[in-house]
């Protein structure tokens, strides 16, 4: 396990007692302070903890090097741990809000709604302190490493602090403010479902187009491309095919090169079209040049040029030559 792995564990393992921590004692607030606000909140550290179980073993995968059955390695892995992480948050936001939705339509019809006790209150104050703390440290090792995968963990844990603010708002309201304000309980939990939905939604949209294949944006493909065609040697760029593979990036390009060139010499131009995107998306990047010769008569590099086979590509179409 590289370096990079260990350091993503350790900041999963520290979120993962955190939150075990946290959700035993929100569970036992909840239930002793008769507070659905904080029950919910509960659940909120539940999934929380779940998926601090999935990154741990997640980067016990993806710290494996390339092997035979891998061989573009585990970081897929990673991707996958960010879409069960969305998707866990999704399914908890939308318990939440039934269970909310359902109180608040009870005390409607005339169901007087016990008042929550200080412990909930307590409990609120300390989620919201510990999760942000939690947030800040997960959001500082998740931009240092460049792992989506920390970085869906801190949005989660600032989920759980938003939540909790919510959370503590209601109980606050509900134990102060009379009997009539006793649903604004409820109401704090329909709030914390919301905002949960309001991040959940992202994590899981951008990991799931990780998941199928998704290209780079046009802006990085562009900046690519421009880098390979400024490589020495290379007249012309097309069909490129980008992806990401956890936090690497897999290249696929064809160069145009003069055809009195030596095979040794265009296999030096590719190398150096290999440390140009490298330069741009790091060493563990996954690049693939394929070297054309040029063919156009006129002594130009013909635009579009497909392997010498009247202009017909083998293989899949691609969605846009970029000569």
């Amino acid at each position: 396990m590289g370096s990079r792995e260990k350091k993503a564990l350790k900041v999963s393992w520290i979120g993962l007692w955190v939150n075990a921590v946290l959700t035993a004692f929100k569970f036992a607030a909840g239930l002793l302070g008769h507070s659905a606000a904080m029950t919910a909140d509960a659940v909120h550290s539940l999934s929380d903890f779940a998926t601090d179980i999935v990154a741990v073993v997640t980067f016990r995968i993806t710290g494996r090097p390339v092997d035979s059955s891998h061989d573009y390695g585990h970081g897929k892995f990673e991707t996958l741990s960010s879409v069960i992480i969305g998707v866990s948050l999704l399914v908890v936001a939308l318990g939440i809000l039934y269970s909310g939705g359902g109180r608040i339509l009870r005390a409607l019809r005339g169901e007087v709604i016990a008042p929550p006790g200080m412990i909930a209150l307590v409990a609120a104050i300390i989620s919201v302190v510990s999760k942000e703390l939690l947030y800040r440290y997960t959001a500082k090792e998740a931009k240092t490493l460049k792992s989506d995968a920390l970085k869906a963990k801190a949005w989660d844990h600032r989920s759980d602090a938003l939540s909790s603010i919510g959370t503590l708002l209601g109980i606050g309201g509900a134990i102060f403010l009379g009997e009539k304000a006793r649903v604004l309980d409820p109401i704090a939990a329909i709030a914390v479902s919301v905002l949960i939905l309001r991040i959940a939604l992202p994590i899981a949209w951008q990991a799931l187009g990780e998941l199928v294949e998704t290209s780079l944006p046009e802006e990085a493909e562009k900046d690519l491309l421009d880098a390979i065609k400024a490589v020495d040697g290379v007249e012309d760029a097309h069909h490129l095919r980008t992806r990401r593979i956890g936090t690497a990036v897999a290249v696929d390009v064809h160069v145009i090169v003069d055809p009195s060139l030596t095979v040794a010499e265009g296999h030096d131009i590719a190398t150096e079209v290999e440390r140009a995107a490298r330069s741009l998306h790091g060493k563990g990047s996954f690049v693939s040049v394929h070297v054309e010769p040029r063919t156009d008569q006129s002594g130009k590099p013909q635009r579009g040029y497909d392997d010498g086979h009247n202009g017909f590509e083998e293989g899949p179409p691609h969605h846009d030559d970029r000569g």
